[in-house]
């Protein structure tokens, strides 16, 4: 796969990192006894270590919902990827942050997520690099994906490697944005591209999570203003 590059600012990309026991390696960790915490970056003794609340499915189909603000209710099922039909929400998330085997993913640009976002919640711009319906017949446009949701069309050769890249799919992911409307329309997406759609949960927007108990896990920086220019480079156009 090529070499590719998100022209931003990178800085404002937060990762958890840990830092192991006498700086010692995997190996020698696991030899003597020490696991990933699974519920934090680090390491604890294997008889010490805590077990994670288990998942539920990502969609609750006892849930109902509105397909469109100009529809009747429907019942959820496990392809409805509305905010309003996940497990995972305003409720409960604080039960399920923090885990190693969860990938946590905000698709609001670069300026709303250095204004205000969730720890351990990296950025991925879901309309600056991922989709724009027109990204596969104006060149001008950086997109991976153009055409729609459903029936996306790639634009680079090299698009659903960098899709993977970015959302692994071997792996557990949160996605949040602002409302929980890209979310919806990356699920769609991904669903289309063949992921497990067993492990994506659409747990929101960031609107709303403004309660008390969310503060000791959001940067809040409102100050901050980003501008940021996205771009991908070495890349071969379809």
């Amino acid at each position: 796969m090529k070499k590719f590059s998100v022209l931003a600012l990178s800085a404002l990309l937060l990762m958890g990192c840990s830092t192991a026991p006498a700086q010692k390696t995997d190996a020698e960790l696991e030899a003597e006894g020490w696991v990933k915490n699974p519920l934090e970056n680090g390491y604890v003794m294997a008889t010490d270590a805590p077990t994670p609340t288990a998942l539920p499915d990502p969609r609750d189909t006892t849930k109902m919902y509105k397909p469109s603000k100009d529809e009747a209710e429907v019942a959820c099922t496990a392809d409805s990827y509305a905010a309003a039909c996940s497990s995972i929400n305003v409720d409960n998330l604080i039960d399920y942050l923090g885990r190693d085997d969860v990938v946590y993913i905000d698709l609001r640009d670069y300026n709303d997520y250095a204004k205000k976002h969730l720890k351990n919640f990296e950025v991925i711009p879901y309309f600056a690099v991922i989709f724009n319906a027109d990204a596969n017949t104006d060149a001008t446009l950086p997109q991976l994906y153009g055409g729609s949701v459903t029936e996306p069309i790639d634009v680079y050769e090299e698009s659903d490697d960098l899709l993977h890249a970015m959302i692994p799919t071997d792996k557990t992911v949160f996605l949040m944005c602002q409302s929980g409307g890209r979310v919806t329309q990356l699920m769609n997406l991904l669903a289309a591209k063949g992921y497990d759609m067993s492990k994506i949960y659409n747990v929101g927007g960031m609107g709303q999570f403004e309660g008390s108990e969310f503060r000791p896990y959001t940067t809040d920086n409102a100050e901050l203003a980003v501008t940021a220019t996205y771009a991908f480079e070495g890349l071969t156009r379809k």
